[in-house]
């Protein structure tokens, strides 16, 4: 809250700020202190309530000695300001610090794929890197020049394999 946004207070509004003040200055910060989740933060409460009071003092209608319902629940709504989350707008700004602290995935070694392909036979591995492009079994198999069904049994061989060695390594 850095600065208050309203008209200034008029001499008798300010007058009547004054007043209140002296009435209730004492309620007010017993009533924030029931509010707050830390006895220290009960003045800061108190001092929200009273600005927000400053602000709406011209709107309030009755008498001084009936205003402190009033003032219970602007102290009442203070507190819940002082403990609402921050909004995006009260968050920073600059994410570079948090971007360049992020764990970047390390990278699978080049040869990973290499020392896969080293337990299939080479007719598998043949397959499998075709599999690998995204290519169907039929268009690997027009490509190999044998049929779906071997390229089939191929793959699926393959895939038995891959799961046994990988099985052996963990």
């Amino acid at each position: 809250m850095d600065r208050i946004e309203t008209q200034p207070l008029t001499a008798a509004s300010a007058d009547r700020l004054d007043r209140l003040f002296r009435l209730y200055s004492s309620r007010v910060l017993a009533y924030a202190a029931t509010r707050a989740k830390r006895p220290a933060d009960a003045d800061d409460i108190a001092g929200l309530a009273w600005v927000k009071a400053a602000t709406t003092v011209n709107r309030l209608k009755g008498s001084d000695e009936a205003a402190l319902p009033w003032l219970m629940c602007i102290t009442f709504r203070a507190a819940a300001t002082y403990y609402a989350p921050k909004r995006a707008s009260e968050q920073p700004q600059d994410w570079t610090d948090a971007v360049a602290s992020w764990d970047l995935p390390t990278a699978a070694p080049a040869d990973a794929d290499a020392l896969a392909f080293a337990v299939l036979t080479p007719r598998q591995a043949a397959v499998w890197k075709l599999k690998s492009q995204g290519l169907s079994d039929r268009r690997i198999a027009l490509r190999l020049g044998r049929s779906e069904k071997a390229i089939w049994k191929r793959k699926h061989a393959g895939a038995r394999r891959l799961r046994s060695s990988f099985g052996a390594v963990a």
